[in-house]
């Protein structure tokens, strides 16, 4: 009897330390997630004190460039990024479930996040970084996970803002990079096409697009094969999405750049820093 009370004694206080050993270890837990999320908001609140400010991202226009109003611009070109793209663009808050998961599992493996990867608001929050000396630097998996954090919190922030996708878009073409030393709309529809943006057909705005995702050295023929390979993806993408239909896709037509032609424009941009227009 008396033995068999002190077994008992023995599992009870075993139960006990066991209880007790879980609840202290919850504890520890709590308290190390609860000082690991104070300290990442500590970080992401510096981080945002760092960010270029709304109104000077609004006004900003590519180096030597005219920003041209949204209403001036070709509305296939919009209408290929956000389906080719962000397909959830008119729906999401600067940043999305899967860019995100994407992104952080490319900057785990170092692998490169391509402009496919990112929300049509992260793109231009690259651009803004890099245009205000802004953005974060190097190949280390740190510094690529601070630079995603600061691209991903400012294009919640400018979502947050502006809350206006047309005036978005608007800002991105403006300034986004299509090619080497051309930014902006409307120096890339100058020097690859001698057109005004609005201008542009279909066919030279699926162009535009495959560039801007791409961006291929275009002073070969390699960089023009990858250009229309590119470009094939976008237009297969489309089709299956709904933008266009396969027939419509079969009967765009697609004219060989004149690599000498453009090329001494591009020469000519940089040079001048100006932008060049023979209309």
């Amino acid at each position: 009897m008396k033995e068999t009370l002190n077994n008992s004694s023995k599992a009870g206080s075993r139960i006990m330390n066991f209880i007790s050993n879980i609840f202290y270890a919850a504890a520890a837990s709590t308290i190390i997630c609860a000082l690991f999320l104070a300290s990442l908001l500590a970080y992401a609140v510096k981080i945002n004190a760092g960010l270029p400010e709304i109104s000077e991202i609004k006004n900003m226009s590519a180096r030597g460039g005219i920003a041209l109003a949204y209403s001036e611009m070709p509305e296939f070109l919009s209408k290929i990024l956000v389906c080719a793209f962000d397909p959830a663009y008119f729906s999401h808050k600067g940043v999305t479930a899967d860019n995100v998961k994407s992104g952080v599992l490319k900057i785990y493996k170092g692998i490169d996040i391509e402009f496919c990867d990112k929300t049509i608001t992260q793109n231009l929050a690259v651009v803004a970084l890099n245009s205000k000396n802004a953005a974060v630097t190097g190949k280390t998996l740190p510094a690529r996970a601070a630079a995603y954090l600061k691209e991903s919190l400012l294009a919640y922030k400018m979502e947050s803002k502006i809350r206006s996708k047309d005036k978005i878009l608007e800002i991105f073409l403006n300034n986004a990079p299509f090619g080497d030393g051309i930014n902006g709309l409307l120096q890339a529809s100058v020097v690859y096409f001698n057109k005004k943006p609005a201008d542009l057909s279909e066919a030279e705005c699926l162009t535009l697009a495959a560039i801007l995702k791409s961006r291929p050295n275009l002073s070969g023929d390699a960089g023009v094969k990858e250009l229309e390979k590119e470009r094939e993806k976008i237009i297969s993408t489309i089709v299956e999405r709904g933008l266009i239909d396969s027939e419509k896709a079969a009967g765009y037509k697609f004219s060989d750049f004149e690599l000498n032609s453009y090329q001494s424009r591009i020469n000519k941009l940089i040079e001048e820093n100006c932008i060049l227009i023979r209309l």
